[in-house]
């Protein structure tokens, strides 16, 4: 075999494993996991025994209920050691809000770092990031 052949049939092989332009967001037809998103499809999919919002985030993404440690530097002193919880984007409490969001009026839920949240909430965004539950309940406007 030539070496001019070798390099066609090279060739031949890596196209043939290349990838066959598959939305990359995509993997085996599902939506991939994202760290920061949690969607309804999500929580359906994972067939889990969940009530509410906190059982969906506890079940799939537990690290978004972990303490991050109070952070200084709020001008009023009222930094808090884990996340703010937003419902459609107004403030909502802390963490024990998702326990009173029944699984199935959410659309999405996110999470936010602090400094995601305070580009987006602002100062309301707390001193240890967001959850914004995303429900079926807001209008589209």
């Amino acid at each position: 075999m030539s070496v001019k052949h070798f390099y066609l049939v090279a060739a031949a092989a890596l196209l043939g494993c290349a990838s066959g332009g598959k939305d990359p967001g995509t993997l085996a037809g599902t939506s991939y996991r994202r760290a920061n998103v949690l969607s309804s499809q999500e929580i359906s999919d994972a067939h889990a025994d969940v009530q509410t919002a906190y059982d969906a985030v506890a079940r799939l993404r537990s690290n978004w209920l972990a303490s991050h440690g109070i952070t200084s530097g709020m001008s009023n002193g009222a930094g808090t050691e884990y996340a703010t919880v937003f419902v459609d984007g107004q403030p909502a409490g802390d963490l024990n809000t998702l326990r009173g969001i029944p699984a199935f009026h959410v659309r999405e839920i996110r999470y936010y770092n602090i400094t995601e949240a305070g580009a987006k909430f602002g100062i309301r965004g707390g001193s240890s990031g967001a959850i914004d539950v995303i429900t079926n309940l807001q209008s589209n406007s």
